[in-house]
């Protein structure tokens, strides 16, 4: 699989890693099983890191998955999201995450490891969209 993710209870964070050739269908399947884990749904709060990853797929590919997998699945639920990336075509692409998910998604994009992580640990979900 060349997204994967990890938990780190103590922290509240969801570490994802992109490596290698990803196509939307990857994207699909992982964000099947990543947005069906309780654990995900309760914390909404990831550092997603895609430095390693050759992004196969175009926007309207990353739009359709949003519109028609992650806001139904959310219904109304807030995420907190550091993306880090390192060429312009992950931080293209990252962007425009930005403008299609941004009715849920609050997002921020680093070129830094370090950095995202800090920015978000001090983040906090809104008050009225806990668990």
């Amino acid at each position: 699989m060349p997204i994967q993710y990890r938990i780190d209870h103590d922290e509240g964070l969801i570490y994802t890693t992109w490596e290698g050739d990803v196509h939307a269908e990857d994207l699909w399947n992982h964000w099947q099983t990543y947005l069906r884990d309780p654990v995900v749904m309760t914390l909404r709060r990831s550092l997603v890191d895609v430095r390693g990853a050759n992004i196969l797929f175009k926007g309207d590919e990353l739009s359709d998955l949003i519109k028609t997998l992650v806001t139904p699945t959310l219904k109304g639920k807030d995420w907190i999201l550091a993306i880090v990336v390192a060429s312009p075509v992950q931080y293209g692409l990252s962007r425009q995450f930005h403008v299609f998910a941004d009715h849920f998604s609050r997002d921020r994009i680093f070129h830094d490891y370090l950095a995202a992580k800090m920015w978000l640990l001090q983040q906090e979900r809104d008050e009225d969209d806990q668990p």
